[in-house]
């Protein structure tokens, strides 16, 4: 566009100017400060999923024995737990992604957990193997811990 006469600037050319420099300062100040939040809350519905299939592939219930409904909270016909297999940290963490938590403790066993929306799962290795897998609810604090072995399978 061609300045008028005056030097001045047509308003048309000054209007969108104006509209984009208005566009940017939206996106810069609505829409880039909740994006950090928005992608965190999609990450951690992924973890929930990776949680919830990790723990159905490896845990398989031992249909010979019922549990007393008074252990388990209420839960009628429920049958004993125990691990399907007992992966290498390595698997675990390549399977759920980075964990949310990891700690030792006095005998050298690493204990890493992940947290989700709804449910929390933590993996306890002894000598560089998973032994034992506690998953717990987040809104009720009810889980069980499951073993290698059924008979140590207990709810809480």
């Amino acid at each position: 566009m061609r300045p008028t006469e005056r030097g001045a600037v047509p308003k048309k050319l000054m209007a969108i100017q104006f509209a984009i420099v208005v566009s940017l300062a939206a996106f810069y100040f609505l829409y880039l400060p909740y994006r950090p939040k928005s992608q965190a809350a999609a990450e951690a519905e992924e973890r929930e999923l990776k949680i919830e299939a990790f723990f159905q592939s490896l845990v398989v219930e031992d249909n010979h024995a019922e549990v007393e409904p008074a252990e388990t909270g209420g839960k009628v016909g429920a049958h004993l737990q125990r691990l399907s297999r007992t992966p290498a940290v390595d698997e675990v963490i390549e399977a759920l992604g980075l964990p949310t938590r990891r700690t030792a403790d006095f005998r050298g066993g690493l204990h890493i957990a992940w947290t989700g929306t709804a449910h929390s799962l933590e993996a306890a290795f002894e000598h560089g193997r998973l032994y034992c897998l506690r998953h717990e609810d987040l809104r009720t604090g009810h889980g069980a811990l499951v073993f290698e072995s059924s008979a140590a399978w207990h709810p809480f």
